[in-house]
């Protein structure tokens, strides 16, 4: 009942906010019809109402032709209003009548027909009947063609709405659509002044600081020009219409240095202009302009940045291929394997559930071959714990005898000699099944685990399939204009930000011009892309040359090391390796059970194996699974080793410390050394093991020591000593020799198998 209860409000709830969200739409409609039924180009009304009805359904549809009539009645003429009227009327009837026959192709083109045919006719029957006159009739047949082309920009602008769709992804029809009813809207509430302070001017220079901000220099040239020319037509003087367009420019080249400059350069170019115009309207045009861009400068800075980052950033481009459903597929497949592990499970308590103990096993055993046939079993019976005496001292590995009976057995119990016979040979016969049984049973843990470690390996390729690289599309526009710039004939950009983060920018020109510095044009694509870019690697191309322009790394990693092995053996029981992938480093370190060569061979396949699935993609955890089980089943005697692994980002400094088993490591910050030490379980010993781990972040001039246990034989207080006194010098191999012969004197003769790893981090 409760369960139900929550469902029923979560859907009332879900019903309320559709329905507020259905009414504040209804209330958009009828506000824009009301402002739309004033609209005047060159002192001729234009009743773009009735084209802005004609792009909507249902009530929306109603309320915004009810808008338009009360702001035709209270705005208009008595012919005026007619020529309001009747076509919102007729578009009624004509969208009522599509919407019964469904027809949706082609639409638009007959609502837009429809517009014009019946602001056509109106409006002719209307100047008939008072005093015609051939430019009346021409200008009725432009304001007529105008509405019905305003269907299709008001119809853009509602599909858009409608799909909500992402800011970054409109095309350029959509954003034309938009851009044309702001300027409509604008044109429609243009007449309201208020001391001279016209808001439709203000809106207009709030929407195009917004656009320079967000779109850059276009968007604001776009803007500008735009509302500018729709405020020129309004009644406004051409010179200071002209300022938006202006404004528009330059606030959006001075954006790249934030949403402070951007006003501030927006409200002194329209200073300037009102200046130069000297008029009372110029001084209306800069305080509008200034306190629009005095709102601008009041709204939080991180909505603007996360509006301008879903912009530049579009998210990941989806390619439809054959193998779009492979991440899908993944995901069952790991299911399925998940579950073939708890079937064995099951089956394994199961099996274990059924079997009784071993000594009860023993003693029903020896009761069926030695008493099932004498003829005192249903006259005389062992004392209480007779037997189990028998099965503690067999458990102990003695063997048993008559002696081992009490006096009482011995003295009514004909065949107490081969009783005790028989129970030393059940006992070696069922101590050997119990041995199979539980060999057995570490097999079945042994193939749980591996079935576990595949079905998470296969949620990872699937999940890595599901991020994919993202495709910067705004980013590629803004490369292409960099290079138009630098006299580039440009064939195409291509710029793709995988997961890691190496964002790579690929251009494949015509020809790369003599005097073409490739320093500053690097240097230029670097601030237009927001990301630090190596100079380009230069390909020759089918159509050209390709440029391929890398993001460079914040971070460089100098790893030195030193090792020695207990008593100067050929082999040393510890294994170290470094590498690098595309935006990572790794610090893998491992220490064996023991010194000598088995020790040797459990570190050095701990730490191959590793890496090697490391650098195929798995994850750390997975591959520390996959290890472990390795080696499990390695051989039948025990293998045991540590595992330390640092991965180290090369963009962002940011490190985290990975330890299974392994002893304390040490890093430097701010001058200060700290230590990192935390319990862990080695590999080899359990069938499941988890790591432990630690997050820090290097800066330039920081150090990472990581060594094996050997080196900590005498304490750590000196160590940290000698780490404080390096301090991020130049020489880390060196640095790593010092630590290692500073220990072997500590630890004289008898030492321990040693390594130590050294990693200082430095700026690129």
């Amino acid at each position: 009942m409760e369960k139900l209860t929550a469902i029923e409000n979560n859907d009332f709830s879900d019903r309320l906010w559709d329905k507020g969200v259905h009414i504040l739409t209804c209330t958009l409609c009828f506000v824009s019809g009301f402002i739309l039924s004033g609209a005047e180009l060159m002192s001729m009304s234009i009743p773009l109402s009735i084209g802005f009805a004609a792009a909507f359904t249902g009530y929306e549809l109603v309320f915004a032709s009810v808008g338009g009539l009360v702001g035709a009645a209270l705005r208009l003429s008595a012919g005026e209003i007619i020529n309001a009227a009747l076509p919102l009327a007729g578009v009624a009837v004509t969208v009522f009548i599509l919407d019964k026959m469904s027809i949706k192709k082609k639409r638009r083109l007959i609502l837009s027909v429809g517009v014009f045919s019946f602001c056509f006719v109106c409006k002719t029957a209307v100047m008939f009947s008072e005093m015609p006159s051939m430019n009346e009739f021409i200008l009725i047949f432009c304001s007529s063609v105008l509405c019905g082309i305003s269907v299709v920009f008001y119809s853009g602008t509602a599909d858009c709405i409608r799909r909500k769709q992402n800011v970054s992804m409109l095309d350029n029809h959509s954003l034309i659509c938009i851009i044309a009813t702001l300027c409509t809207l604008l044109l429609g509430a243009s007449e309201i002044s208020i001391f001279g302070f016209r808001p439709a001017r203000f809106f207009g220079s709030f929407v195009i600081l917004t656009a320079a901000y967000l779109f850059s220099r276009s968007g604001g040239s776009i803007a500008g020009i735009s509302i500018g020319g729709c405020i020129a037509v309004s009644g406004t003087s051409v010179a200071l219409s002209i300022c938006y367009g202006v404004c528009g420019l330059l606030s959006g080249i001075f954006s790249k240095f934030g949403k402070f400059v951007c006003a501030l350069t927006f409200s002194l170019t329209a200073g300037i202009a009102a200046l130069l115009d000297g008029s009372s309207e110029g001084i209306s045009v800069f305080a509008e302009a200034a306190t629009a861009a005095l709102i601008f400068a009041a709204i939080p800075g991180k909505y603007l940045r996360k509006v301008r980052s879903s912009i530049t950033d579009p998210g990941v481009l989806r390619m439809e291929t054959e193998f779009c459903n492979a991440g899908d597929r993944l995901t069952e497949a790991a299911k399925a394997i998940g579950s073939v592990s708890e079937c064995v499970s099951s089956v394994s308590k199961g099996i274990e559930a059924l079997s009784p103990a071993s000594d009860i096993m023993v003693c029903m055993r020896v009761r069926e071959r030695i008493c099932s046939g004498c003829p005192l079993k249903d006259t005389f019976c062992p004392e209480e714990g007779e037997f189990s005496e028998i099965t503690k001292k067999l458990s102990q590995g003695e063997a048993v005898g008559c002696e081992d009976f009490s006096v009482n057995f011995n003295s009514k119990c004909p065949s107490a000699p081969r009783l005790a016979d028989c129970f030393n040979r059940v006992y070696a016969g069922q101590k050997a099944v119990n041995a199979m049984q539980a060999n057995s049973a570490r097999n079945r843990e042994l193939a749980c685990s591996q079935f576990d470690w595949i079905s998470t390996l296969l949620t990872e390729l699937s999940t890595e399939i599901g991020k994919g690289s993202q495709v910067l599309f705004n980013k590629e526009k803004s490369a292409m204009r960099v290079l138009a710039d630098n006299g580039f004939s440009v064939v195409s950009v291509s710029c793709i930000n995988p997961p890691s983060g190496a964002l790579r920018l690929k251009c494949t020109v015509e020809d790369i011009p003599v005097s073409t510095s490739l320093s500053r044009l690097t240097s230029e694509l670097s601030r237009e892309l927001e990301a630090q870019l190596l100079s380009p690697e230069i390909r020759e191309h089918k159509n050209g040359k390709e440029m391929i322009f890398t993001r460079k790394e914040l971070f460089k990693v100098r790893i030195g090391s030193a090792a020695a092995s207990c008593g100067n053996q050929k082999l040393c029981g510890d294994y170290f390796e470094c590498f690098r992938t595309d935006s990572k480093a790794y610090i893998i370190l491992s220490d064996g059970m023991g010194t000598g060569g088995r020790a040797a061979i459990d570190s050095a396949m701990t730490v191959e194996l590793f890496s090697r699935l490391i650098r195929a993609g798995v994850s750390l955890d997975t591959a520390l699974s996959i290890t472990n089980t390795a080696l499990s089943v390695k051989s039948d005697d025990e293998s045991l080793s540590t595992l330390d692994v640092a991965e180290i980002d090369l963009f962002d400094g940011s490190t985290v410390i990975y330890k299974a088993g392994a002893a304390a490591s040490f890093y430097t910050t701010a001058g200060r050394v700290r230590t990192v030490e935390m319990p862990s379980t080695p590999l080899g010993i359990l069938s499941k093991v988890k790591f432990s781990r630690y997050t820090l972040r290097l800066r330039g001039g920081d150090s990472l020591i990581m060594v094996s246990d050997g080196i900590l034989g005498c304490g750590n207080t000196w160590l940290k000593d000698e780490i404080k006194a390096f301090s991020g010098g130049p020489d880390a191999t060196e640095f790593s020799e010092n630590i290692l012969e500073s220990a072997r004197r500590r630890c004289g003769a008898r030492f321990d198998d040693m390594t130590v790893v050294a990693a200082v981090a430095e700026e690129a």
